[in-house]
């Protein structure tokens, strides 16, 4: 069963790579149509809530045969956006695989956690949004292990808690802010295709901006805990080879170029998204970084290492690949339903005051994400019901922006986020209190910071 799937995935990955450079135009319906059967396979082996996800998109696809006139065109675009979502998943899994094992990322790693006290948070802050751009989630996983260790070399229970608070939330205001500008998120991704005329460009040049005051607010919040440790504290040694190790970091510097160079001139020169572009660039660089880091038998451990990846961790990703999938496949078929039923209805959004939809988007989708609904599934539904940036007379980069920004203000806020979850496994308390009492001064300064941010996009 895991080769049969391992299989299929791959093949998901290149049919929306065919689709993404205009190779075949029949390509993204056949991955729509394969993805259908990895979510059958899949069904049997994902508990809880993914069979929630799974049976509210079985309801939705037969209301769509047994009522609508033209069930193609609302199906098709929900089922191409399920499969991209899926490739686009097994694609940055396999940097995930290699990067996971890779002593040049651990080194890195190291040199982020050792930083002295008064550049820890701005460095882990910094630091791990180019850690996520490999390791997603892996890299809190990562680095909030790390900033533990480190942590647990002071012997007062009090301060080592406190510690290790400050450098796990640390860790989280860096993984949200890179949701803001990362071209290998999902928040960045998916809302600039959803938004007509977005361009993935503009959209990483302002979400820098928008991490920069992430970071910078968490950095600010971080100042009034490092004041509540009591006077007299000594600091505990630190490994100081590893924190003076800045050569550790030459890697993630040729990552970023790996990824953005050919990204850009595939974008500029052949008008290919950078989305679609990443899904055979990754598993290149990849390919690439085995090779780079293997001394003897390189074609061999490459092939193992391809294996492993096939048909071992992609089909354990069968809990993630489920969620995501219906997610998408839900938001974007639910979203053009209501937007039938709103023109049927005679119903004119555009009459709401424009600079109403950009806040909305900032309050509702982590309001949503306490009711444990995926970013992805609402800021599909979402985005195609808003009106377009020109009927609302807002900048593009506004609205995306919008969407974005309450996609990334969910992550550290909801107790469902796998963010969220992994901070309070690392720190030892429950997800709520990392929600909302580690993180609810950070989150609402963060959503009034960058909800002016937007104002003044638009």
């Amino acid at each position: 069963m895991s080769i049969v799937i391992g299989t299929l995935l791959v093949a998901i990955v290149m049919l929306n790579l065919l689709d993404g450079f205009g190779v075949d135009p029949r390509a993204a319906s056949l991955g729509g149509v394969l993805s259908i059967l990895v979510l059958v396979l899949l069904a049997p082996l994902v508990r809880g809530s993914r069979h929630v996800f799974l049976a509210i998109s079985v309801v939705i696809a037969g209301y769509c045969l047994l009522v609508l006139a033209a069930p193609g065109e609302v199906l098709w675009p929900a089922l191409e956006r399920a499969s991209f979502i899926i490739g686009f998943f097994c694609a940055l899994a396999s940097l995930q695989h290699v990067a996971g094992r890779s002593p040049a990322i651990t080194r890195a790693a190291a040199f982020l956690a050792n930083q002295p006290p008064g550049r820890r948070y701005l460095a882990l802050g910094f630091g791990t949004q180019v850690f996520a751009l490999m390791l997603s989630y892996g890299a809190l996983s990562l680095l909030g292990t790390m900033a533990r260790r480190s942590a647990e070399q002071e012997p007062d229970p009090a301060v080592r808690a406190l510690r290790a608070r400050r450098m796990l939330q640390g860790a989280q205001c860096g993984f949200s802010a890179s949701l803001c500008w990362s071209p290998l998120a999902f928040a960045t991704v998916i809302t600039t295709a959803l938004i007509p005329g977005a361009m993935l460009g503009p959209v990483v040049a302002y979400g820098l901006v928008s991490a920069l005051i992430i970071v910078v607010i968490g950095w600010l919040v971080d100042r009034r805990l490092k004041g509540t440790l009591p006077r007299g504290t000594v600091v505990p040694q630190r490994d100081a080879a590893a924190a003076h190790d800045v050569k550790s970091l030459r890697p993630l510097g040729w990552l970023l170029a790996a990824v953005a160079v050919p990204s850009i001139l595939a974008d500029v020169l052949w008008d290919v998204q950078p989305a679609h572009t990443v899904l055979g660039l990754v598993p290149l660089i990849a390919a690439v970084w085995v090779l780079i880091e293997t001394r003897r038998g390189r074609w061999g451990e490459l092939g193992a290492r391809s294996r492993a990846y096939t048909f071992g961790d992609l089909p354990g990703y069968r809990a993630e690949l489920v969620l995501l999938s219906t997610a998408g496949f839900i938001g974007t078929a639910a979203g053009a339903l209501l937007l039938a039923w709103l023109s049927t209805h005679a119903l004119d959004l555009s009459a709401i005051p424009s600079r109403v939809f950009l806040v909305l988007p900032i309050l509702l989708i982590p309001l949503a994400g306490q009711l444990g609904l995926n970013p992805i599934l609402f800021v599909s539904l979402f985005a195609q019901v808003l009106p377009s940036p020109e009927q609302l007379g807002v900048s593009t980069i506004s609205l995306v922006m919008a969407l974005i920004t309450g996609w990334t203000l969910t992550a550290p806020t909801s107790p469902f986020t796998a963010s969220v979850m992994i901070i309070s496994r690392l720190g030892g308390v429950t997800p709520a209190e990392v929600a909302f009492k580690w993180n609810g001064a950070f989150v609402l300064l963060s959503a009034l910071a960058l909800g002016i941010w937007v104002q003044i996009l638009a």
